[in-house]
């Protein structure tokens, strides 16, 4: 089982980054890669549609509004992993900022998993980037 997980400083407080990175719905809004999003399942699926064409489904699996966190497993995509389960977070730093959090653990099937690791740590990083670029630029 492949694990990755990246977490960013926000200087602004976990509610504010939770109104955003909290949404299911929500990643075209501060994921670049992502071009679409719409749900189903009484919000429960979300089916995303990347910039370059591909469809990715994934199901809520955990939602907790007070611990800023929730959790979802892919069910159908591009990437060559099964039984992926990701996490957002936003916590409280303590100082009245945030550690935004993304992380996920899954099994590589058919490819290199150094690849796989790789390529899911830079979309992972490069998203939490601009979620805080867009959250910090918000007055």
């Amino acid at each position: 089982m492949s694990e990755v997980r990246v977490s960013i400083s926000i200087a602004r407080p976990a509610e504010d980054v939770w109104s955003l990175l909290g949404g299911f719905d929500w990643l075209p809004r501060w994921l670049d890669v992502i071009a679409s999003s719409s749900l189903s399942d009484s919000g429960r699926l979300r089916h995303l549609r990347t910039a370059d064409g591909a469809v990715i489904v994934e199901r809520l699996l955990t939602f907790d509004e007070e611990a800023k966190h929730y959790r979802y497993a892919l069910l159908e995509g591009p990437s060559p992993v099964v039984d992926y389960v990701g996490t957002m977070s936003a916590q409280n730093d303590g100082k009245g900022g945030t550690l935004a959090s993304w992380s996920s653990t899954f099994l590589v099937q058919g490819a290199e998993e150094a690849q796989v690791v790789a390529h899911f740590e830079a979309l992972y990083r490069t998203g939490l980037q601009r979620l805080k670029a867009v959250i910090e630029s918000r007055d």
